[in-house]
């Protein structure tokens, strides 16, 4: 009975010893996660998530986007809200955009996206210059709205309005 005892141990410390050098060996060599050595495929992804951290533009800051559906219903009493295409605006209205974000304003911009699926419903030939609601938005390009007490009191559809608005 002792033998059997012994040797059960020895299988139980045997096994855990080696899992203990399977994780320490992947640990190490794979991974990096130890010594601060990284493999070759986390320092291309750390890379790419930097490279894509420094092009994403201040158009797809999740911080101001908005949906199409909650246009009126911001809690400032004047804000404007910026529907652009992300895929065709030109550099020029990007940077502005970037621009009048990175400073303290007084009036928030807030961005849609025509091109996001759920905001397809705004897409559409001709602008609708004066919704009264987020159902009646129509937008033919870019738009720069301003929003006063819940109503339009602005509404520039011209890219170079929009970025001498924004200016």
């Amino acid at each position: 009975m002792k033998s059997e005892v012994k040797s059960g141990i020895l299988i139980t410390v045997v096994v855990i010893l080696i899992l203990v050098i399977v994780y320490f060996t992947t640990a190490v060599f794979l991974t990096g996660e130890i010594g601060g050595k990284k493999s070759d495929d986390s320092k291309d992804n750390e890379t790419s998530e930097e490279a894509q951290s420094e092009d994403v533009s201040s158009l797809t800051s999740y911080d101001n986007a908005i949906i199409a559906g909650r246009v009126f219903n911001q809690t400032d009493d004047t804000y404007m809200v910026i529907i652009y295409s992300e895929k065709e605006s030109s550099d020029a209205l990007k940077t502005t955009i970037s621009t009048y974000d990175s400073k303290d304003e007084s009036v928030k911009l807030y961005k849609v996206n025509k091109d996001e699926a759920i905001n397809s419903t705004i897409d559409s030939d001709s602008d609708n210059t004066n919704p009264t609601n987020s159902s009646e938005l129509k937008v033919k390009n870019n738009a720069l709205i301003t929003i006063t007490n819940g109503t339009v009191s602005s509404y520039v559809n011209d890219d170079e309005q929009i970025i001498n608005a924004l200016k």
